[in-house]
């Protein structure tokens, strides 16, 4: 059982449906976001060390793609609150002895000091309760004058894969839906100044924020994308809140299904995105 530590609701959250459904959509999230991970990993360019943390790692793909990329000697600790996603990510792991997996809230778990040469995320930083608590932990984790790298998503209106669905929904069932500024979730860290104030306060130096426009892109076909979007993301939670019955719940299929088909062209759908690659110094 993961510990959830000072973050009871992310971790019966991500332990709960929606940390399980990010399980069974694995292969497809990690190819949306492909050209995401690209990016982070294209940052990450001569990153050296013999430990190295991953940060919120979910279902593992970015602890195998650094144990792929970096040196056998380099081991690799993932940290996640999920168990559901710790449980995908050992058996996507089993071939790489030197990656590992902490199922427990990283903003409390008590790493070694001084242990890692560098400590990365791909949008697994932005869920906790006390950010600076978090990431003053992460610093004392991390060896004086390593690097912190790390993508988390820009604001609400940047991104479509999250701004689509959730504006179809509400324009579908009217309903109060408010997204609140710097609450734990995926746009936590949307805010750039107070992402430097956490960052600051939290012991790191030489932070910066360099803001990439780029596609969130799927194969999947029109019928597969909208599915997709009425269970992960804004969208998904407004269709639960909604409660709809079964034929209110077909009509708001079709208008996603609509969207989607709009948005193909020669095979691929693709969603603006804007992400903030963070950088500082422990």
């Amino acid at each position: 059982m993961a510990n959830y530590g000072e973050n009871e609701a992310q971790g019966k959250f991500w332990n709960d449906a929606p940390g399980q459904s990010w399980v069974k959509h694995d292969d497809v999230m990690n190819l949306r976001l492909g050209n995401i991970s690209d990016i982070l990993f294209d940052r990450l360019r001569g990153t050296s060390g013999y430990n190295v943390l991953d940060i919120g790692c979910g279902t593992g793909s970015t602890s195998i793609r650094l144990a792929e990329t970096l040196t056998q000697d380099t081991r690799i600790t993932g940290i996640d609150i999920s168990e559901p996603m710790l449980i995908k990510a050992r058996e996507k792991a089993i071939e790489h002895a030197n990656v590992a997996f902490v199922a427990a809230d990283a903003q409390a778990f008590h790493f070694e000091p001084d242990t890692f040469d560098a400590a990365i995320s791909r949008f697994g930083v932005m869920f906790f309760q006390d950010p600076p608590k978090a990431f003053t932990n992460f610093r004392l984790a991390m060896k004086t004058g390593s690097k912190l790298t790390f993508v988390c998503w820009a604001s609400y209106e940047e991104n479509e894969f999250f701004s689509v669905p959730l504006k179809t929904v509400l324009d579908f069932v009217p309903s109060e839906y408010e997204l609140h500024a710097n609450a734990p979730g995926p746009l936590a860290f949307s805010d750039k100044s107070y992402l430097l104030g956490i960052l600051q306060s939290s012991g790191f130096s030489n932070s910066h924020i360099e803001v990439v426009k780029t596609t969130v892109d799927t194969s999947d076909t029109p019928e597969e994308d909208a599915a997709l979007l009425m269970q992960i993301g804004f969208g998904a939670r407004a269709v639960r809140e909604a409660e709809l019955d079964q034929k209110r719940t077909d009509e708001l299929f079709e208008l996603f299904l609509a969207n989607s088909k709009e948005r193909q062209s020669d095979g691929i759908i693709k969603y603006a995105a804007t992400v903030y690659i963070v950088t500082a110094t422990a």
